[in-house]
C-alpha cells in the first residue's frame, strides 16, 4: 500500500502540469521590433572642412615656381559677439594690374535687432568675387563668447551661395577654403598665432 500524498507532492504535480504560453509576447516583439526601427530617428554626424592658416611668411617660392596673384593679399572676417568685421587687403585692380600701394579695405556689420546680418555679409562677399573670382580663401578671427552655431552660419555664408534657378537649386562657391583662428589685439599682447608671427619679427629685427 503506498503512502498518501502529502502537501507539497500535491503542489509539485501541480507546478509540473503549468504550461505558460509565450505566443501573445512573441507575437508582440514581432510587431514592435519593425516600428521601433522604421520610427528610429538616426543621428547624422557633419564635418566641416576647416584648416590653420598656412604660414606664408616663412615659405620662400621654390625654384621656377611663377605666382600668380589672385588680387587679394588677405581676406580675414573677424567675429564678435557684437557683429562682424570683414576687412583685407588688395595687391592688383580687378583688371589685373598691381597697385603701387596695397588697398586695405573694411567692411563692418552690426547687429541687426539680435541676428547677425549674414545676409548683408553674403552680400558684400558676392560682390568682391564678382571682382576678384580666383580668390578663394578666408580667416576667421573668432573672438571669446561667440557661439559654435554663429560660426557654422558664417561658415556657411562665406563658403557659397544657393540660387533657385527654373526649379533647380544651383550653388556657386565664394570662398570656401576656410581657416580658423583666435581673434588677437593690437595693444601689444599678442596671442597664439600672432605671437608666434611677433616673436619672427623681433628675430629678423623688423618693428
Amino acid at each position: 500500500m503506498s503512502p498518501p500524498l502529502g502537501r507539497n507532492s500535491r503542489f509539485l504535480r501541480e507546478v509540473h502540469s503549468a504550461n505558460v504560453d509565450l505566443t501573445p509576447i512573441m507575437c508582440l516583439f514581432i510587431i514592435l521590433v519593425p516600428l521601433l526601427l522604421l520610427t528610429a530617428v538616426f543621428e547624422r554626424l557633419a564635418v566641416l572642412k576647416a584648416h590653420l592658416p598656412e604660414a606664408s611668411t616663412l615659405r620662400s617660392p621654390s625654384a621656377g615656381e611663377s605666382p600668380s596673384p589672385s588680387g587679394i593679399v588677405e581676406l580675414r572676417l573677424l567675429i564678435r559677439p557684437d557683429g562682424l568685421e570683414l576687412e583685407g587687403t588688395l595687391s592688383h585692380d580687378p583688371d589685373g594690374k598691381e597697385k603701387e600701394t596695397y588697398e586695405d579695405f573694411r567692411a563692418s556689420f552690426p547687429l541687426v535687432g539680435d541676428r547677425f546680418d549674414l545676409e548683408g555679409l553674403q552680400s558684400h562677399l558676392k560682390n568682391l568675387k564678382a571682382r576678384y573670382p580666383r580668390h578663394e580663401k578666408i580667416v576667421f578671427l573668432v573672438e571669446d563668447k561667440v557661439t559654435y552655431d554663429i560660426i557654422v552660419q558664417a561658415m556657411d555664408a562665406c563658403r557659397e551661395e544657393i540660387l533657385e534657378e527654373q526649379g533647380r537649386e544651383i550653388r556657386r562657391p565664394l570662398f570656401p577654403s576656410i581657416s580658423i583662428s583666435e581673434a588677437f589685439r593690437e595693444d601689444g599682447v599678442y596671442e597664439g598665432l600672432r605671437q608666434g608671427t611677433r616673436e619672427l619679427d623681433e628675430k629678423l629685427g623688423i618693428q
